[in-house]
């Protein structure tokens, strides 16, 4: 009877044990899966700050390029104007 308490009681200690280590095994792989999840997060928020840098520097250069188109089409008005007028 005593080898059959002193069995149960280290069976019974063996799953409490196996069952916390299931539960920090869970615990930790939450934890890893959210700073997994907030590196893809900071990630990806990088990526749209220089893809917002590379947008802003090209509209800002197609502003150029776009004045320089005006002006030429404004000459070339103005030239067909005075080819009427002339």
């Amino acid at each position: 009877m005593k080898n059959k308490k002193l069995i149960l009681g280290i069976a019974a200690g063996a799953a409490i044990l196996a069952g916390a280590a299931v539960v920090i095994a869970r615990r930790r792989a939450k934890r890893n899966h959210q700073l997994d999840i907030q590196d893809a997060k900071d990630h990806f928020r990088g990526k749209l700050n220089e893809l917002q840098r590379k947008a802003q520097k090209e509209y800002r250069n197609a502003g150029d390029d776009v004045k320089e188109a005006v002006n030429t089409a404004k000459d070339r008005a103005n030239e067909w104007v005075n080819n009427i007028k002339g």
